[in-house]
């Protein structure tokens, strides 16, 4: 089960889970500790050197492989922190801008995670999305969309392989992003007053 939490109100919301375990956290919660939105988690993850030191050297053969050129675990967590903190502020500021903005908004910085989908239109619904940093960045985040400016945040990852399909922590973002379309079809969340009804029930 999870609960839904505002990020910006009337435009990027992400999940929160129960009984989420990361495998690089430190799961040991103070007894009364809520857990933390997908949102709030993964940007304070990205800027935490110990999560990185753990999952670079979990996953040092894709990190070292051609594609990023043997970049050493103390560049990549340096390289991490600092994109994560621009990327943290780009989304929010693409999800307060886009309320009033015609071209910056969230469909501007998230695109589809099938990348045939990018030329279908109309836009499918709850389209399944990901949002990344700079170019050739690791770090993604991974939403599904309700409008153009409205969207719930499901997860994210560091992805250092081609495809999400070739490792666990990535394969698990896959299945995030159909569960939480699933329930969101379910409750019917199709607008920002669905949304607010569906908050307003569920304090």
């Amino acid at each position: 089960m999870f609960a839904i939490e505002t990020i910006v109100k009337d435009s990027l919301y992400a999940v929160k889970y129960e009984g989420e375990i990361d495998e690089f956290e430190n799961n040991e919660f103070v007894e009364d500790e809520e857990p933390q939105d997908e949102f709030n988690r993964l940007f304070n993850n990205w800027q935490d050197p110990e999560y990185l030191d753990e999952f670079f050297n979990k996953n040092k053969k894709d990190l070292q492989g051609k594609f990023f050129k043997n970049i050493s675990i103390e560049d990549a967590i340096e390289k991490t922190i600092d994109e994560a903190y621009d990327f943290q502020q780009k989304i929010l500021s693409t999800a307060e801008n886009g309320k009033k903005e015609f071209l910056q908004n969230l469909q501007s910085l998230f695109k589809p995670l099938n990348k045939r989908e990018e030329i279908i239109y109309p836009i499918l619904n709850f389209q399944k999305s990901k949002a990344y940093g700079s170019k050739k960045s690791w770090l993604q985040i991974y939403a599904i969309r309700i409008d153009k400016n409205i969207f719930f945040i499901t997860g994210g990852a560091i992805k250092l392989t081609k495809t999400m399909n070739e490792r666990k922590h990535t394969l698990k973002e896959l299945k995030k992003l159909d569960k939480v379309k699933q329930f969101l079809i379910s409750e019917n969340i199709i607008d920002n007053d669905s949304i607010v009804d569906f908050l307003e029930l569920n304090l």
